[in-house]
């Protein structure tokens, strides 16, 4: 009785098993598979053809080509690995004209206009997003709604993988050599004024400097969201008065005795880091376009705190800075480029590099935020909380012509600290030098 039960036990677990195998192989053979946006994915069981993804980036010194795969690329292709990754640079236009296929362009907001409206490679992923289903809730609010604004709010073209900090880095040593204390998390602009104060001064036949920044990107993300173009294509420079409160605030730390002897050149971006990260005779920077490495900072005393703020609106951050991976209206392999930038947005893959400190994330989950470093040596003990704000303001707007009245107004205050210019008229001239700029491309894009 027990070999007949055992038998017919047998025989049935055969026949299922094979009823199960059929029914697979006839689902696998009917999953549709389709190269339209709009339709359903192909299933998860149908082998992937091969499929080359050219990807893109405008600053190669940024990202060399072994850290671009250390860090994206080998990571895509071991998730993927039907999809190969080809990684190049150079001229964007002359790539195009030579007639190179580009997939994916990873950019700033600020390099985006340059690196894809201008170049006619914006393409919606919208269709891409709804079709596998992607929440974008998943991202920091603001930096989709800055790629919304991008895409004139009719669709999406990228989506943000990651951020550069928003906050001071601070030479600890400076600090202790003159007895000032650090500097703290949640500072306004006032107190972080009487710090540069403090920390600027000569002493020993050496002169040293409380604040560096960059303040071109500081227009770019000023946490009153002030538009820098009005919607007729004119500067807001003279028209806007927070434009005077928001130049004001900033030149005062440019003002104070021994700023005066810099030249003009040397008070912009890359002058303003090296005094900092290399010369090492300024106290703070203001860190807004890179996170800064173990090359800069391993051997240095330093710590990090937050973005100032002003005193009336504590809870305003900057506007974020993120970078994008966008598909290109050339790819042909759109599904899989999709994948390929969502999978840089999973919490999988954020969560190892944050860990790593090899970049700040773009997503929502503070949860994923808050490990930063933590496998990291060069953060242990800092306080990395600091690198992001609790709270990003509201992109004030994107336009076309947004860089050039950023630069205009950087040039202006430079004028202003060598020339000793008041603000009105660094505003008046920088608005005047930008509007004709734009009415010149205006004029030009009439004629093409």
């Amino acid at each position: 009785m027990n070999r007949k039960n055992a038998y017919l036990r047998t025989v049935a677990a055969t026949m299922l098993t094979a009823s199960l195998f059929v029914t697979a192989c006839s689902a696998s053979s009917s999953a549709p598979v389709s190269k339209d946006d709009s339709t359903a994915p192909a299933s998860a069981a149908a082998k992937k053809e091969p499929v080359e993804l050219v990807v893109y980036h405008p600053f190669p010194a940024d990202w060399p080509e072994d850290q671009f795969f250390k860090t994206f690329g080998d990571p895509i292709q071991k998730k993927f690995p039907h999809i190969k990754i080809k990684y190049i640079t150079g001229k964007l236009q002359d790539l195009i004209t030579a007639g190179q296929r580009i997939d994916l362009i990873y950019v700033s907001i600020g390099a985006s206009q340059a690196n894809i409206l201008d170049t006619g490679l914006q393409s919606d992923i919208s269709p891409l997003i709804k079709k596998y289903n992607y929440d974008l809730g998943r991202l920091e609010p603001t930096m989709v709604d800055a790629a919304r604004k991008m895409a004139g709010g009719n669709g999406i073209y990228g989506l943000p993988v990651y951020v550069p900090p928003s906050a001071i880095y601070y030479n600890k040593d400076l600090f202790d050599k003159f007895g000032v204390p650090y500097p703290k998390d949640g500072m306004t602009w006032d107190e972080l004024f009487e710090v540069s104060k403090k920390m600027t001064r000569s002493e020993g036949g050496a002169s040293y400097y409380g604040f560096g920044s960059s303040y071109n990107h500081l227009a770019l993300m000023n946490q009153q969201s002030i538009p820098l173009v009005t919607s007729d294509k004119q500067a807001t420079l003279d028209k806007d008065d927070r434009w005077k409160s928001f130049t004001d605030n900033l030149l005062r730390f440019y003002r104070l005795p021994g700023y005066e002897v810099f030249k003009t050149n040397q008070l912009s971006e890359p002058y303003e880091r090296n005094r900092f990260f290399k010369d090492r005779n300024v106290a703070m920077f203001l860190a807004t376009t890179a996170l800064h490495n173990e090359t800069e900072v391993g051997d240095m005393n330093f710590d990090i705190a937050s973005f100032p703020v002003f005193k009336d609106t504590p809870q305003a951050g900057p506007q974020p800075y993120p970078v994008y991976w966008y598909i290109t209206s050339q790819a042909e392999k759109r599904d899989d480029a999709f994948e390929a930038i969502s999978y840089l947005t999973s919490d999988e893959y954020q969560l190892k590099n944050i860990k790593e400190g090899n970049f700040l994330s773009a997503l929502s989950n503070k949860s994923i935020r808050e490990q930063f470093g933590t496998d990291n040596k060069l953060y242990k003990g800092k306080n990395v909380k600091a690198l992001q704000p609790t709270n990003y303001s509201q992109l004030g707007s994107f336009n076309k012509y947004n860089s050039i009245v950023s630069g205009e107004l950087n040039v202006g205050i430079r004028e202003s600290v060598t020339n000793k210019k008041d603000t009105n008229t660094v505003l008046r001239e920088a608005a005047e030098r930008a509007n004709k700029k734009i009415q010149e491309q205006e004029a030009a894009n009439v004629k093409k």
